[in-house]
């Protein structure tokens, strides 16, 4: 039996092994599978390019570089001797990755003795189950984030009743006309490869749509839905918070991004010894494909028991891209089912 007060990598990377397998398995994999479509969206959206991290020492902070060029003026044909004019100008915004959230559990020694069950399985088990719920912690900690940095809808035409950073449809114009409307939308406001994530406003609809496509009189609607192919559908948690609650997100397919760090070395197999009785890695979501969490591990005896401790920790950020020349264009457009009065 494993000395659990001198666990090492090898029992670690075991871990993760049984936590891998446990994943791939299609009848066990339900279990830690999470709602987390808003996650996704943005993740697969995003495009950051970051700085080397500066103040290693102090704050563990990210520099994002953009240039900026507002108010160009043309002007009458002139000598051709003489030209004028100002050069982009860089910008810089620096953000401070923080951990940003964490859960831990414990696991003893001597329980597992009595019991058929593999003590590293159990703890397999656990990392599952607790990441899943960081992964659904991590997609409302960026839903939160688009509906905090929604800009203004400069299509201010019916359906639209645009008040404030808040566009209102009201309910009886959520069918398959919609996509018109959003068509316009996207084109006076100058999105470019856009996606939307949506709650229940449009779920049905959707539902409709799809199943009846290869219906003569379904041809049609099909078709304006496939105008706006990149739909995502996340009514659990949309819907399940009353800031959101009938609510649909437009974003410029850059707009927004989630940052994720980790400061562990990657993988149990790879975990180092800061002090005696701890062991550092990270692990990847499974969920959550490009987030990782940093995993602390302390063994201690305690009641006569043996105990390892276990935490997960998010160090992150959520970002929203510069938008030059522009204080409330910031790529992400707020509809809500209702009229706005």
């Amino acid at each position: 039996m494993s000395d659990i007060a001198t666990i090492d990598c090898g029992y670690l990377a075991v871990v993760q092994a049984m936590l891998e397998d446990k994943w791939t398995d299609p009848k066990q994999r339900d279990n830690y599978i999470a709602d987390v479509q808003t996650g996704l969206a943005v993740l697969e959206n995003q495009a950051v390019n970051i700085v080397e991290f500066k103040d290693k020492n102090k704050k563990r902070v990210v520099s994002l570089e953009w240039l900026e060029k507002c108010d160009i003026t043309t002007t009458a044909c002139s000598d051709d001797c003489t030209i004028t004019g100002d050069d982009v100008e860089p910008v810089c915004k620096e953000y401070e990755v923080e951990c940003l959230q964490e859960t831990s559990f414990q696991v003893a020694e001597r329980v597992y003795r009595e019991r058929t069950i593999d003590k590293q399985k159990a703890v397999a088990e656990n990392m599952l189950l607790h990441m899943k719920a960081m992964d659904e912690w991590t997609t409302n900690y960026i839903l939160a984030g688009i509906d905090a940095n929604m800009g203004v809808n400069v299509e201010t035409g019916s359906p639209g009743n645009v008040v404030g950073d808040l566009t209102y449809i009201a309910a009886n114009y959520w069918n398959e006309d919609i996509f018109a409307y959003f068509a316009k939308v996207i084109r006076m406001n100058k999105f470019r490869n856009p996606y939307l994530i949506d709650g229940k406003n449009m779920f049905s609809l959707i539902f409709k749509i799809m199943k009846e496509a290869g219906n003569a009189d379904g041809k049609g609607a099909a078709a304006k839905l496939a105008s706006l192919s990149n739909i995502y559908q996340d009514p659990e948690n949309i819907e399940s918070n009353v800031d959101y609650a009938g609510k649909t997100y437009l974003l410029h397919k850059t707009a927004a991004a989630f940052i994720s760090k980790a400061w562990n070395p990657a993988g149990a197999a790879a975990a180092i010894t800061p002090a005696p009785g701890y062991k550092l890695f990270s692990l990847p979501s499974q969920n959550l494909p490009g987030v990782v969490y940093d995993v602390v591990v302390k063994s201690t005896c305690s009641g006569n028991d043996f105990i390892d401790a276990y935490k997960l920790q998010l160090n992150g950020l959520f970002a929203v891209n510069p938008t030059p020349c522009s204080d409330t264009n910031t790529g992400i457009l707020g509809f809500k089912c209702g009229n706005g009065a």
